[in-house]
Protein backbone atom coordinates (compact mmCIF):
# COMPACT_ATOMS: atom_id res chain seq x y z
CA UNK A 1 0.00 0.00 0.00
CA UNK A 2 1.41 3.41 -1.00
CA UNK A 3 1.40 5.82 1.94
CA UNK A 4 1.64 9.51 1.18
CA UNK A 5 2.20 12.33 3.63
CA UNK A 6 0.47 15.67 3.64
CA UNK A 7 3.07 17.15 1.27
CA UNK A 8 2.42 16.32 -2.36
CA UNK A 9 2.78 17.82 -5.82
CA UNK A 10 -0.07 15.66 -7.12
CA UNK A 11 -2.84 17.94 -8.38
CA UNK A 12 -0.86 20.98 -7.18
CA UNK A 13 -1.98 24.09 -9.11
CA UNK A 14 0.95 25.82 -10.82
CA UNK A 15 1.79 29.47 -10.25
CA UNK A 16 3.04 29.60 -13.86
CA UNK A 17 0.86 30.37 -16.83
CA UNK A 18 0.62 27.76 -19.57
CA UNK A 19 2.65 30.07 -21.82
CA UNK A 20 5.40 30.37 -19.19
CA UNK A 21 5.54 26.61 -18.71
CA UNK A 22 5.81 26.08 -22.45
CA UNK A 23 8.51 28.74 -22.85
CA UNK A 24 10.63 27.61 -19.88
CA UNK A 25 10.42 23.97 -20.88
CA UNK A 26 11.45 24.88 -24.42
CA UNK A 27 14.24 27.35 -23.63
CA UNK A 28 15.26 26.87 -19.98
CA UNK A 29 14.81 30.52 -18.99
CA UNK A 30 12.26 33.30 -18.54
CA UNK A 31 12.75 37.08 -18.48
CA UNK A 32 10.70 39.28 -16.14
CA UNK A 33 10.83 42.99 -16.83
CA UNK A 34 11.22 45.67 -14.13
CA UNK A 35 10.82 43.54 -11.02
CA UNK A 36 12.47 46.28 -8.92
CA UNK A 37 12.01 50.04 -9.23
CA UNK A 38 14.57 52.60 -10.44
CA UNK A 39 14.81 54.00 -6.89
CA UNK A 40 15.57 50.52 -5.51
CA UNK A 41 18.19 50.03 -8.22
CA UNK A 42 19.91 53.27 -7.23
CA UNK A 43 19.90 52.34 -3.53
CA UNK A 44 21.42 48.94 -4.28
CA UNK A 45 24.08 50.43 -6.57
CA UNK A 46 25.03 53.01 -3.96
CA UNK A 47 25.48 50.37 -1.25
CA UNK A 48 27.26 47.95 -3.57
CA UNK A 49 29.77 50.46 -4.91
CA UNK A 50 30.48 51.76 -1.40
CA UNK A 51 31.25 48.27 -0.08
CA UNK A 52 33.41 47.44 -3.09
CA UNK A 53 35.38 50.68 -2.67
CA UNK A 54 35.53 50.42 1.13
CA UNK A 55 35.34 46.70 2.09
CA UNK A 56 36.12 47.49 5.73
CA UNK A 57 32.79 49.30 5.99
CA UNK A 58 30.89 46.07 5.28
CA UNK A 59 29.79 44.76 8.66
CA UNK A 60 29.96 40.99 9.35
CA UNK A 61 28.75 38.58 8.16
CA UNK A 62 29.04 40.39 4.81
CA UNK A 63 32.05 39.28 2.78
CA UNK A 64 33.53 41.52 0.09
CA UNK A 65 36.02 40.17 -2.44
CA UNK A 66 37.67 42.76 -4.66
CA UNK A 67 39.78 42.02 -7.73
CA UNK A 68 41.32 44.24 -10.39
CA UNK A 69 38.41 43.87 -12.79
CA UNK A 70 35.51 43.04 -10.52
CA UNK A 71 34.26 41.93 -7.14
CA UNK A 72 31.68 39.87 -5.22
CA UNK A 73 29.60 40.68 -2.14
CA UNK A 74 27.67 38.06 -0.17
CA UNK A 75 25.50 37.05 1.66
CA UNK A 76 23.87 40.22 0.40
CA UNK A 77 20.64 40.47 2.48
CA UNK A 78 22.72 40.60 5.70
CA UNK A 79 24.24 43.88 4.49
CA UNK A 80 20.97 45.77 4.07
CA UNK A 81 17.33 44.69 3.92
CA UNK A 82 16.82 46.53 0.64
CA UNK A 83 18.38 43.47 -1.01
CA UNK A 84 15.51 41.31 0.21
CA UNK A 85 13.62 43.04 -2.61
CA UNK A 86 15.55 40.71 -4.92
CA UNK A 87 15.47 37.44 -2.96
CA UNK A 88 11.88 37.80 -1.66
CA UNK A 89 10.53 39.62 -4.71
CA UNK A 90 6.98 38.29 -5.19
CA UNK A 91 7.09 38.55 -8.99
CA UNK A 92 10.27 36.48 -9.07
CA UNK A 93 9.15 34.02 -6.38
CA UNK A 94 5.92 33.31 -8.25
CA UNK A 95 8.02 31.89 -11.09
CA UNK A 96 10.52 30.15 -8.81
CA UNK A 97 7.66 28.59 -6.85
CA UNK A 98 6.13 27.33 -10.08
CA UNK A 99 9.41 25.62 -10.95
CA UNK A 100 9.86 23.86 -7.60
CA UNK A 101 6.38 23.10 -6.35
CA UNK A 102 5.99 26.16 -4.08
CA UNK A 103 8.93 25.20 -1.86
CA UNK A 104 11.95 27.41 -2.62
CA UNK A 105 14.97 27.75 -0.37
CA UNK A 106 17.55 30.48 -0.96
CA UNK A 107 21.07 29.15 -0.52
CA UNK A 108 23.10 31.99 -1.98
CA UNK A 109 22.63 35.70 -2.72
CA UNK A 110 25.54 37.68 -4.15
CA UNK A 111 26.21 40.94 -5.96
CA UNK A 112 28.70 40.44 -8.79
CA UNK A 113 30.67 43.30 -10.31
CA UNK A 114 32.50 42.96 -13.62
CA UNK A 115 34.63 45.59 -15.35
CA UNK A 116 35.87 45.74 -18.93
CA UNK A 117 39.20 43.91 -18.98
CA UNK A 118 41.34 44.80 -22.03
CA UNK A 119 43.52 41.72 -21.53
CA UNK A 120 40.58 39.48 -22.46
CA UNK A 121 40.15 40.83 -25.98
CA UNK A 122 40.30 37.93 -28.43
CA UNK A 123 40.09 35.26 -25.74
CA UNK A 124 37.30 32.71 -25.45
CA UNK A 125 35.32 31.68 -22.39
CA UNK A 126 34.02 28.20 -21.88
CA UNK A 127 30.41 27.32 -21.29
CA UNK A 128 29.48 25.19 -18.30
CA UNK A 129 26.62 23.46 -16.55
CA UNK A 130 26.41 23.78 -12.76
CA UNK A 131 27.16 20.55 -10.90
CA UNK A 132 26.79 21.63 -7.23
CA UNK A 133 30.40 20.58 -6.72
CA UNK A 134 30.03 16.92 -7.71
CA UNK A 135 30.28 15.65 -11.29
CA UNK A 136 28.02 12.73 -12.15
CA UNK A 137 28.99 10.23 -14.89
CA UNK A 138 27.30 10.40 -18.28
CA UNK A 139 23.85 8.87 -18.20
CA UNK A 140 23.21 9.78 -14.55
CA UNK A 141 21.03 12.64 -13.35
CA UNK A 142 22.44 14.95 -10.71
CA UNK A 143 19.78 15.11 -7.96
CA UNK A 144 21.00 18.58 -6.95
CA UNK A 145 20.50 19.97 -10.44
CA UNK A 146 17.64 18.10 -12.02
CA UNK A 147 14.96 19.15 -14.48
CA UNK A 148 11.78 17.25 -15.28
CA UNK A 149 8.50 18.08 -16.98
CA UNK A 150 5.35 16.02 -17.33
CA UNK A 151 1.57 16.08 -16.99
CA UNK A 152 1.49 19.85 -17.23
CA UNK A 153 3.99 20.34 -14.40
CA UNK A 154 7.65 21.39 -14.17
CA UNK A 155 10.15 20.36 -11.51
CA UNK A 156 13.47 22.20 -11.48
CA UNK A 157 15.07 21.70 -8.10
CA UNK A 158 17.82 24.30 -8.71
CA UNK A 159 16.95 27.71 -10.16
CA UNK A 160 18.97 30.91 -10.55
CA UNK A 161 17.61 34.43 -10.77
CA UNK A 162 19.80 37.25 -12.06
CA UNK A 163 18.56 40.81 -11.48
CA UNK A 164 20.63 43.39 -13.30
CA UNK A 165 21.25 46.80 -11.75
CA UNK A 166 22.56 48.26 -15.02
CA UNK A 167 21.48 48.15 -18.66
CA UNK A 168 22.91 45.13 -20.49
CA UNK A 169 23.28 45.39 -24.29
CA UNK A 170 23.34 42.30 -26.48
CA UNK A 171 26.71 40.50 -26.68
CA UNK A 172 27.34 41.27 -23.00
CA UNK A 173 26.66 39.45 -19.75
CA UNK A 174 24.80 36.16 -19.39
CA UNK A 175 24.78 33.79 -22.35
CA UNK A 176 23.44 30.28 -22.85
CA UNK A 177 22.50 27.66 -25.41
CA UNK A 178 18.69 27.59 -25.09
CA UNK A 179 17.14 24.18 -24.50
CA UNK A 180 20.27 22.45 -23.22
CA UNK A 181 18.74 22.08 -19.74
CA UNK A 182 17.00 18.98 -21.13
CA UNK A 183 19.87 17.49 -23.12
CA UNK A 184 21.26 14.13 -22.00
CA UNK A 185 23.93 14.05 -24.73
CA UNK A 186 27.58 14.64 -23.79
CA UNK A 187 28.78 18.10 -24.80
CA UNK A 188 31.92 18.58 -26.91
CA UNK A 189 34.95 19.35 -24.76
CA UNK A 190 35.80 22.39 -26.90
CA UNK A 191 32.37 24.03 -26.62
CA UNK A 192 32.76 27.76 -25.94
CA UNK A 193 30.83 31.00 -26.18
CA UNK A 194 31.86 31.48 -29.82
CA UNK A 195 30.35 28.08 -30.42
CA UNK A 196 29.86 26.08 -33.56
CA UNK A 197 26.92 26.75 -35.88
CA UNK A 198 25.12 23.70 -34.49
CA UNK A 199 25.25 25.06 -30.93
CA UNK A 200 24.44 28.79 -31.10
CA UNK A 201 24.57 30.84 -27.91
CA UNK A 202 22.08 33.57 -27.04
CA UNK A 203 22.63 36.85 -25.21
CA UNK A 204 19.93 39.13 -23.83
CA UNK A 205 19.25 42.84 -23.94
CA UNK A 206 18.18 43.84 -20.43
CA UNK A 207 17.33 47.07 -18.66
CA UNK A 208 18.25 47.87 -15.07
CA UNK A 209 15.63 46.17 -12.88
CA UNK A 210 15.01 43.24 -15.24
CA UNK A 211 15.33 39.65 -14.03
CA UNK A 212 16.46 36.56 -15.91
CA UNK A 213 15.39 33.26 -14.31
CA UNK A 214 17.16 30.18 -15.63
CA UNK A 215 17.90 26.54 -15.03
CA UNK A 216 21.60 26.06 -14.20
CA UNK A 217 21.40 22.83 -16.19
CA UNK A 218 21.63 25.08 -19.25
CA UNK A 219 25.04 25.25 -20.87
CA UNK A 220 25.77 28.84 -19.91
CA UNK A 221 28.48 31.37 -19.28
CA UNK A 222 29.25 35.09 -19.43
CA UNK A 223 30.23 37.19 -22.40
CA UNK A 224 33.19 39.45 -21.60
CA UNK A 225 31.93 42.84 -20.47
CA UNK A 226 32.53 45.41 -23.22
CA UNK A 227 30.90 48.51 -21.73
CA UNK A 228 32.68 51.48 -20.12
CA UNK A 229 30.50 51.16 -17.02
CA UNK A 230 30.56 48.21 -14.59
CA UNK A 231 28.34 45.19 -14.86
CA UNK A 232 26.40 44.90 -11.58
CA UNK A 233 24.09 41.91 -11.18
CA UNK A 234 22.52 40.18 -8.18
CA UNK A 235 22.35 36.39 -8.32
CA UNK A 236 19.89 34.52 -6.11
CA UNK A 237 20.19 30.75 -6.11
CA UNK A 238 17.20 28.66 -5.02
CA UNK A 239 16.76 24.94 -4.41
CA UNK A 240 13.86 22.67 -3.51
CA UNK A 241 13.44 23.26 0.23
CA UNK A 242 11.97 19.85 1.02
CA UNK A 243 15.20 17.94 0.38
CA UNK A 244 18.30 19.99 -0.26
CA UNK A 245 20.78 21.90 1.91
CA UNK A 246 23.67 22.81 -0.32
CA UNK A 247 24.78 25.74 1.84
CA UNK A 248 24.82 24.82 5.52
CA UNK A 249 25.83 28.33 6.59
CA UNK A 250 22.44 29.89 5.79
CA UNK A 251 20.53 31.16 7.60
CA UNK A 252 23.17 32.74 9.85
CA UNK A 253 21.51 32.51 13.24
CA UNK A 254 24.04 34.74 15.00
CA UNK A 255 23.06 37.56 12.64
CA UNK A 256 19.36 36.78 12.26
CA UNK A 257 18.52 40.28 13.54
CA UNK A 258 19.92 41.72 10.29
CA UNK A 259 17.28 40.03 8.11
CA UNK A 260 13.49 39.75 8.20
CA UNK A 261 11.56 36.72 9.44
CA UNK A 262 10.55 35.99 5.83
CA UNK A 263 14.18 36.04 4.70
CA UNK A 264 15.15 33.70 7.54
CA UNK A 265 12.37 31.33 6.51
CA UNK A 266 13.41 31.57 2.84
CA UNK A 267 16.95 30.48 3.75
CA UNK A 268 15.75 27.59 5.93
CA UNK A 269 15.00 23.98 5.00
CA UNK A 270 11.32 23.22 5.50
CA UNK A 271 9.06 20.39 4.39
CA UNK A 272 5.82 22.25 3.82
CA UNK A 273 4.86 25.52 2.18
CA UNK A 274 6.46 28.54 3.79
CA UNK A 275 4.48 31.49 5.11
CA UNK A 276 5.65 33.94 2.43
CA UNK A 277 4.65 31.37 -0.21
CA UNK A 278 1.17 31.08 1.28
CA UNK A 279 0.79 34.86 1.16
CA UNK A 280 1.79 34.92 -2.51
CA UNK A 281 -0.68 32.12 -3.28
CA UNK A 282 -3.43 33.96 -1.39
CA UNK A 283 -2.74 37.19 -3.28
CA UNK A 284 -2.90 35.32 -6.57
CA UNK A 285 -6.25 33.73 -5.61
CA UNK A 286 -7.63 37.18 -4.81
CA UNK A 287 -6.28 38.59 -8.08
CA UNK A 288 -4.03 41.10 -6.31
CA UNK A 289 -0.87 42.47 -7.89
CA UNK A 290 2.43 41.02 -6.71
CA UNK A 291 5.25 43.32 -5.69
Amino acid sequence: MLIRGDDSAINLPSTLTEEEKWYFDLHGYLILRQVITPDEVLQMLSLGFNWLEHPAQAAPPLRVTVKEYGGVINPLPYGDRIFERTSLNEKVLRVVMGLMWNRPRLFNCALVQEKKDPSLVGKKKKLHRDTSGFDFPDGFRNPHNDYQAGNGQIYSNFVNSAITLVDVPKENGFTCIPGTHKSEISFPADLDIDSHPWAPTETFELQAGDCLIFSPRLMHGTEFWKMDYDRMVIFNRYQFSFYFNENYSLPIKDHANRISADQFELESIQRGEKEFARRILDKMKRGEDLC
